[in-house]
């Protein structure tokens, strides 16, 4: 035998979201204009949606969630439409395709002739989990929104060096005039140009000092090529 199902009012006292005197106002207030008491209770601001919606959860034996961070695939928020989401504020959790069975996120969980009224017009059993309005809403927007556009590659911008300005150049024409008039610079040139005599085996060792010479800034690679060749 199943237990009774506890009151959502008594389940709110017992959790202390409520207090005595505001459940008797709600109660008084639902004589005068009529309504469900549990829409009540949040209208007069004596506990919000969501603690609403998880006393219900917790009454009714489903799960609450909030379909907004985990939104569902489109193929499965397809499955119930664009049209009747938005129309019952509901949007699929879960489901089994084949089995034709889904579970809806709906922010009126205890509301059965809207699940019913869903199941009939989608032609899926419908089973209910609980979210609120605002969190329904923003996946519906994400489910049946536009996909994201693919962001173009960032193209870096070309860097151009500068141009030397004319008095660098004089300065480096200056100093390179400067070295080679030195005597150690004419020295090694002469010692590269006897080398140039040398043997095969000594090859390497040419290549070595020519290499030295063009790290120390005493020639370029294009003046050794030149000086090389003339001899």
């Amino acid at each position: 035998m199943a237990r009774p199902r506890i009151a959502i009012e008594d389940l709110l006292l017992r959790h202390r979201a409520i207090d005595d005197e505001q459940l008797r106002y709600a109660r008084d207030h639902q004589k005068k204009v009529g309504g469900d008491l549990a829409s009540l209770l949040v209208d007069l601001g004596f506990v919000n949606e969501e603690v609403m919606l998880r006393a219900q959860a917790h009454q009714l034996g489903i799960p609450m969630v909030n379909p907004e961070l985990t939104p569902p695939p489109r193929e499965l928020a397809a499955a119930l439409t664009e049209a009747l989401c938005k129309r019952y504020g509901v949007i699929p959790v879960s489901g089994n395709m084949e089995a034709k069975l889904l579970r809806v996120a709906t922010s009126a969980p205890a509301n059965p002739e809207r699940l019913a009224m869903i199941g009939q017009l989608s032609g899926f059993r419908i089973e209910a989990a609980a979210a609120t309005a605002d969190s329904i809403a923003g996946a519906i927007r994400v489910a049946f929104g536009a996909p994201p556009a693919e962001a173009e590659p960032e193209i870096p911008p070309e860097i151009h060096p500068e141009p030397e300005q004319p008095d660098d150049l004089r300065d480096r024409v200056a100093r390179l005039e400067k070295m080679l008039s030195t005597p150690q610079f004419a020295g090694l040139l002469a010692r590269v140009e006897r080398l140039e005599q040398i043997a095969e085996k000594d090859h390497h060792a040419l290549n070595v000092l020519c290499q030295v010479l063009i790290d120390l800034g005493f020639i370029t690679r294009e003046e050794l090529k030149k000086r090389l060749g003339s001899g």
